[in-house]
């Protein structure tokens, strides 16, 4: 019996549609990009979703086949790697949400931020953790401040993403004419055409919304 069989749910397939072995090997490319980019990117529910059904159903094919059956390890091997890919992609989130919680809350009420970055359980994560946050530093410190010094602005003191880290990208589609320097103090700007499967390293704000339209990735 093959762990993977009915893997994907019905409304995934189709004759052109994405293969279990797809979808993990997107679920491993959006992981090392989450971990290499310094902001935190858009939540890839579509596949977490299909990932974890995934999950279930090896799960329950592998409690069919005997245990002495050889192909238990292997199956169980590739399981447990699925496993801690998605729970470090989860987890590498989370992080980020805990370091810059108070900017991502705060551009999300002025609308500069699309308001699905998050899962609805991250964002709830986010709000909690910021609340317990203010209501910590109120107990130990402001309350003990002069009251003119109590209202601190936390979207202007907090975290945010370093937005000019460089980053390793390897070029999945041609990229022409990308704008990686903006001299404008001179009127000039530095542009290059990044071509499919070449690898460079350079700025990740000139890149990033090409990271997130899949054109390239991080590595």
């Amino acid at each position: 019996m093959n762990p993977y069989e009915d893997d994907i749910p019905d409304d995934t397939e189709t004759e052109e549609g994405p293969t279990l072995p797809e979808f993990i090997e997107k679920l491993e490319e959006i992981w090392v990009n989450e971990k290499l980019a310094p902001e935190l990117l858009q939540y890839e529910f579509d596949v977490v979703e299909i990932i974890l059904d995934q999950i279930q159903h090896m799960e329950t094919n592998l409690q069919k086949i005997q245990k002495k059956d050889f192909r238990v390890f292997f199956h169980e091997m590739e399981l447990d790697r699925i496993k801690y890919v998605l729970s470090s992609y989860l987890r590498t989130r989370l992080e980020k949400i805990e370091k810059f919680g108070f900017n991502l809350l705060h551009e999300e009420s002025q609308e500069e931020m699309n308001f699905d970055l998050m899962s609805e359980e991250e964002r709830n994560y986010a709000q909690e953790f910021t609340s317990n946050v203010k209501k910590y530093l109120h107990v130990v410190a402001l309350k003990n401040m002069p009251p003119n010094m109590q209202n601190i602005k936390f979207e202007e003191i907090c975290s945010k993403p370093q937005m000019d880290k460089s980053v390793f990208i390897k070029v999945k589609t041609d990229c022409p004419g990308v704008v990686i320097e903006n001299f404008s103090d001179y009127g000039e700007e530095e542009v290059v055409d990044l071509t499919a499967r070449s690898q460079h390293i350079l700025r990740y704000r000139p890149v990033a919304s090409l990271l997130k339209s899949g054109a390239l990735k991080l590595i």
